[in-house]
């Protein structure tokens, strides 16, 4: 899978491909983030920027016979078709989706690149989708079938417009034919400590109309919805809405908390990473620390927990609660606001996330990140006191990665993007070699001219 970038923000030419972990590193204002974000929202909107609207032909026989059959082999003759024109569509809308002014983005392209793409018809897909009480769209094709049935049940005669009809139609067939084709991101932005502080105030719907009825003598509906548009990137947003929608997301069970047993070690490194635990208790996160011996427990709401807690809050919820089979999860600056051994410790968590199935994506400027997945990848080879060594720093199979699963990117000055070598010695990030050389250096000549 992979990604080309031209004229994109500081970037002028590149290109990344997403392995099982990817690491972006690089100085500031070099264009990770943008690229990151980016990445997270064309999968995101995969299925919304390919044009799978049926006929207006097969939209009067559903509604006027009640059912429809669609061969989705005939989708997969146009897969290329379909990277193409979804790749020139994002390019397009780039300066919607990061909230940018119109013509920031006026030369940007983003082309998508799968050297396996292809539609899974293997898997069985059954979905219903409502329209209030008297409409119902169910859709069912069963395991190694092509064919997918559409059944309308309306209740007295259909109201339903076309236009609706034929967007839901279009976005199902969609999520049918790419499912398990393309991993289902989740992105964790590096404003996400401001986002857990401030969630209660974050609510601009509320507060824009608020704020224009006060403002005006008469509503003006223009207005109000220009008022209403979000104020950020698309990635802040999502993350303000799934941080809103904490009461009810953290009722959700992901895959590896519905098999608790089996990914054990990724609990386990959770845990002892975050040091206790999160909860909703009357629409409050509540932040409920490990007891310690001879202290009273304290649970704290996490408006008033560390900035290490607010950092961690939406990986937990994550990892907990949403993350499905072969997802994606992308996060900038995982070591935002941890301690060096807690750097270590994430490091530690992501490559058991990797191991369990999950693709990883990060940006760092963390030497204590890198190295520890180093550790993890020499691991993969054979040492005579490997047993030993793993034991005493208390580090599990679902530690070790092998270098194939890992893909590491340099964003430099000059505009481009490089890839580094990763081989069975770990990743090769002379960036922060060299500059802890020139710190030690620095330290070596102050250290000996100082006069006793």
């Amino acid at each position: 899978m992979k990604f080309n970038f031209e004229n994109f923000g500081h970037v002028n030419k590149g290109s990344l491909e997403l392995a099982d972990l990817t690491l972006i590193c690089g100085p500031n204002n070099v264009g990770k983030t943008y690229v990151s974000y980016a990445i997270y929202g064309f999968l995101r909107h995969f299925k919304r920027l390919v044009d799978l609207s049926l006929t207006s032909e097969q939209i009067n026989i559903l509604k006027n016979e009640g059912s429809l059959i669609i061969d989705l082999q005939q989708y997969n003759d146009c897969l290329s078709d379909y990277m193409g024109s979804a790749s020139i569509k994002y390019s397009q809308t780039l300066s919607d989706y990061f909230n940018a002014p119109v013509d920031f983005f006026d030369k940007a392209k983003i082309n998508f690149s799968h050297d396996d793409f292809s539609i899974d018809l293997t898997r069985e897909f059954k979905q219903t989708t409502k329209f209030g009480q008297s409409e119902t769209l169910l859709f069912d094709k069963a395991p190694d079938e092509t064919m997918l049935s559409i059944a309308l049940q309306v209740t007295g005669k259909s109201k339903l417009p076309n236009r609706i009809l034929e967007d839901v139609l279009g976005n199902v067939i969609s999520e049918c034919l790419f499912i398990g084709t393309l991993p289902k991101p989740f992105v964790v932005t590096s404003e996400r400590t401001g986002i857990a502080l401030f969630y209660k105030e974050l609510d601009i719907n509320k507060n824009s109309i608020l704020d224009h009825l006060y403002d005006v003598d008469k509503a003006d509906p223009i207005g109000l919805l220009n008022s209403m548009r979000s104020r950020y990137a698309q990635p802040i947003q999502d993350n303000i809405d799934v941080v809103r929608d904490y009461d009810n997301l953290c009722k959700r069970k992901s895959f590896i908390r519905e098999n608790s047993k089996t990914y054990k070690p990724v609990l386990d490194a959770l845990y002892d990473l975050l040091g206790g635990k999160f909860k909703a208790v009357d629409k409050q996160v509540l932040y409920v620390p490990k007891k310690e011996q001879n202290r009273e427990n304290v649970v704290v709401p996490v408006y008033l927990a560390s900035s290490a807690i607010k950092s961690l809050f939406l990986i937990d919820l994550y990892i907990n609660c949403l993350a499905p089979r072969e997802g994606l999860l992308i996060i900038d600056e995982p070591e935002l606001n941890l301690h060096p051994d807690n750097q270590r410790k994430m490091a530690s968590l992501l490559a058991r996330l990797v191991n369990s199935g999950i693709k990883i994506m990060v940006t760092t400027h963390s030497d204590y990140l890198v190295r520890e997945f180093n550790n993890r990848i020499m691991l993969n080879n054979e040492l005579h006191n490997k047993a030993t060594l793993m034991e005493n720093e208390n580090i599990v199979s679902e530690d070790i990665l092998r270098p194939e699963q890992v893909k590491a990117f340099s964003f430099k000055k000059d505009h481009s993007i490089k890839e580094v070598m990763v081989d069975r010695h770990g990743i090769n990030m002379e960036i922060f070699d060299d500059l802890i050389a020139d710190a030690n250096e620095l330290a070596d000549s102050i250290y000996y001219s100082i006069k006793d």
